[in-house]
């Protein structure tokens, strides 16, 4: 197995630089900018306002080599800037990045899983687009209640559906879905996993406005950011003659949410990893 030498520097912004092409011209395979330990980035969505979070002063430079370079060489590059080292071994990550996505257990009658690794039975969900397997906490929020309210014959309402997961699950479980999206790209993957698992007679997927979704639905779920939550809550509502799972939303941004849709009763509030999922009731109870 291959084996590398990793270089770890901290240095000024404005270096990382000049320093990354002398790193190269002294023979390094590759150079990466990385945030300095301690630093928490806060990544800026279209909702944010006030001022932008400054960089910090500091970079970690990584660096990685097939054998250490001279000290002395390293030593006039870097000046009194102490380099630490440690050593890397290859690794095969078309097979490593598999252990991630193991069985998922959601209920006795609902178990996701990647198709390498499925069970009898089990709704099959290959991964690869972001919440595509039920692992993320909103996600396996969703997934349990839909477990828990999904009745036979009943229909659901996937808003925001992705890969189809939410649908597929209902669709599992007895119930005739709808899914809408308005990524393209996600439908055609949807409708995928529904052929897959058998299901495409029992889940539709489209691109449809929910403006123009018609009929009401018993179970109506939604994974999506806060902001598009409080925004859609009318339409939601509208369409929803039981109960509506909610997920994607940060701790911070919960209130809204709440506020949105305090016409009906709040059934379940919890909190997992600074993510907070709701089931808000139907117009005549859960």
């Amino acid at each position: 197995m291959r084996r590398w030498q990793e270089l770890h520097v901290l240095v000024p912004r404005k270096l990382a630089g000049p320093l990354g092409k002398e790193l190269m011209a002294l023979g390094a395979l590759g150079v990466q900018e990385a945030h300095p330990p301690g630093f928490k980035p806060r990544y800026r969505q279209p909702w944010d306002q006030g001022p932008t979070q400054r960089p910090p002063r500091q970079v970690l430079l990584k660096a990685w080599f097939d054998q250490k370079p001279p000290p002395a060489r390293l030593g006039t590059l870097l000046g009194s800037v102490e380099p630490s080292w440690r050593e890397c071994a290859e690794e095969d990550w078309s097979e490593s990045w598999k252990q991630h996505f193991g069985v998922l257990h959601v209920s006795e009658e609902l178990v996701v899983a990647p198709p390498w690794d499925a069970p009898p039975g089990a709704l099959v969900m290959e991964p690869g687009m972001a919440f595509g397997t039920g692992n993320h906490p909103t996600t396996l929020a969703c997934l349990r209640a839909v477990a828990r309210y999904a009745r036979p014959g009943h229909r659901l309402l996937d808003v925001g559906c992705g890969t189809g997961i939410l649908a597929l699950a209902g669709a599992k479980l007895g119930m005739t879905a709808v899914g809408v999206d308005i990524d393209p790209e996600a439908i055609t993957e949807a409708r995928r996993h529904a052929d897959r698992n058998g299901l495409a007679a029992a889940v539709s997927f489209s691109v449809t406005p929910i403006e123009q979704v018609n009929g009401s639905f018993d179970l109506v779920v939604a994974n999506l950011f806060a902001e598009v939550l409080s925004g859609m809550a009318p339409e939601l509502l509208s369409r929803a003659a039981g109960p509506i799972a909610l997920a994607g939303i940060l701790e911070e941004r919960a209130p809204p949410v709440r506020a949105a849709f305090a016409s009906r009763p709040i059934l379940e509030d919890h909190t997992d990893e600074g993510w907070v999922s709701l089931v808000i009731g139907g117009p005549c109870g859960p």
